[in-house]
């Protein structure tokens, strides 16, 4: 008996000190990622549903220092369609819908017959991506008419868009699936959306913490604001909402506009893993990759496929990992779920931070003991922040530092190029030469480094700095038709 009480202390001691060490590495993931400018939100990971790592980082409200904290709440962006799909996926469980029927026979005003829910929700369908698309031709009649996506069936009838391609032929992201998504939830239910998600997802789940944003009602005063960077060059984070944007649409829901926190989330994916919400057969139709009408099954890009609602991470393993990612000026979400291993992750960051997709997955990593992926630092766009706020002396030595660090910073030719032509468009010439004249100096080999150099040169009116570019320009790609029509137009002035 005494050895079996050694052991089981020692087995204690071991668990303790592993969990302390996961801890540890966790930590040091996140605190790098603020470090580097690349953290500004709430983390929570949990193992089986109990919280092992959860940490605020930056601030809520940035000018007056107010930080994030436990209470925070964040827009989900397009992480919101998993909460969109499970409502659709209750009422395929009642049999109220069936997943293979078109749309049109729930909404008989849709004017495609062949899109089925089950395009819609793994984007199979063949729609625009989004509602500007649909729109273009109604706000030349009525550009003073408010719309929000109830209106996308009528417009749509009076204004028909012609798919990409045949529905189940391709897959092709769409908010405009999940906004039409909602329509039906709607229509099916015979509830509003926010009140269906309220009754039948955000209470059997207990996310009291969360709700769908509405322009009618105010938004409680935890939820954070939301910043980003107008230009990859401007040295400064500002607010979202002072970056203007088309004040045509009011409320576009199923794609988006939930509120929630990380607590909330997580209780969201524990529902989802005790089939509170959808029973377990519907969920693992949502967890495997959708077919296409070729029997092969969805490729969303870069190792990465669609189910219903779910993106399906390949790549880590034996183990099945499904995700989604979300998007909004001035913020980023990500919520990563270890089916295998009821492992979460869940990111959501008020800053716009791009890497938060590749720290939620070196989070699964750690958690598994397999190898993390590395992160490096852009140079061209710590450069460009550099050149623009304190000049092209100092930004061309802190690249010259930056590239000896090739541990932590990589550069990337096609975006600085990218960088500088937007301060090119943007009338800062000068420092678009400057950063245009780094890339050229770099690589001398590649004729669109002469091409991008040679447009600045002459938008400053050096005409004939211009020529000789394109020129050389020429001499690197000889055959190029649209470098000899810049050269001719150029030389004939």
């Amino acid at each position: 008996m005494k050895r079996l009480f050694t052991l089981i202390a020692l087995a204690c001691i071991y668990n303790v000190a592993a969990a302390q060490g996961t801890y540890k590495k966790l930590d040091s993931l996140f605190s790098n990622q603020l470090d580097a400018g690349w953290l500004n939100g709430n983390v929570l990971i949990a193992d089986h549903g109990r919280v092992i790592y959860k940490n605020s980082f930056g601030y809520a409200d940035i000018p007056n220092k107010i930080p994030n904290t436990d209470k925070s709440a964040f827009f989900l962006a397009s992480v919101a369609k998993t909460i969109t799909s499970t409502a659709v996926l209750q009422l395929v469980q009642k049999r109220r819908v069936n997943l293979d029927s078109p749309y049109k026979k729930y909404i008989p005003e849709f004017p495609y017959p062949d899109i089925t829910i089950r395009n819609l929700l793994s984007h199979t369908s063949g729609l625009p991506r989004d509602k500007e698309e649909i729109f273009d031709t109604v706000l030349k009649v009525q550009p003073a008419k408010k719309f929000n996506f109830r209106d996308i069936i009528l417009v749509l009838q009076q204004y028909p868009k012609p798919l990409s391609f045949k529905p189940g032929d391709q897959f092709s992201y769409s908010n405009i699936n999940y906004n039409l998504l909602a329509v039906l939830i709607e229509k099916i239910s015979g509830m509003n959306f926010d009140a269906y998600l309220k009754k039948y997802i955000f209470g059997p789940a207990e996310m009291t913490g969360s709700y769908l944003c509405n322009p009618r009602t105010a938004q409680k005063a935890d939820v954070t604001k939301r910043y980003s960077y107008p230009k990859h060059y401007y040295p400064h984070l500002i607010q979202a909402d002072s970056i203007p944007n088309d004040t045509s649409y009011t409320i576009f829901w199923g794609q988006g506009n939930v509120i929630s926190t990380t607590t909330d989330l997580l209780k969201f994916d524990q529902a989802l893993y005790h089939n509170k919400l959808v029973n377990e057969q519907l969920l693992d139709e949502a967890f495997k990759p959708a077919i296409l009408n070729n029997k092969n099954e969805v490729v969303a890009g870069g190792g990465v496929s669609y189910g219903l609602g779910w993106f399906i991470l390949r790549g880590k393993g034996p183990d099945k990992i499904v995700f989604h990612t979300g998007y909004i000026e001035g913020l980023r979400s990500v919520i990563m779920r270890n089916l295998s291993k009821n492992q979460t992750v869940i990111i959501l960051d008020n800053a716009q931070s791009f890497t938060n997709f590749i720290t939620a997955s070196n989070a699964i990593s750690i958690l598994n003991n397999t190898p993390q992926e590395k992160v490096k630092i852009s140079i061209a766009d710590r450069y460009a922040k550099i050149l623009f706020e304190k000049g092209g002396d100092i930004a061309v030595s802190r690249l010259v530092q930056m590239q000896a660090d090739t541990s932590h910073f990589r550069y990337g030719v096609r975006e600085m190029d990218t960088i500088a032509n937007e301060l090119l468009a943007d009338s800062y010439t000068d420092k678009a030469i400057e950063a245009f004249k780094i890339n050229l100096i770099l690589h001398p080999g590649d004729p669109e480094m002469y091409t991008s150099f040679g447009k600045a040169l002459n938008k400053a009116g050096k005409r004939e700095e211009a020529i000789l570019m394109y020129q050389r320009a020429l001499s690197l790609k000889p055959d190029d038709k649209t470098i000899k029509d810049s050269l001719t137009k150029l030389e004939q002035r």
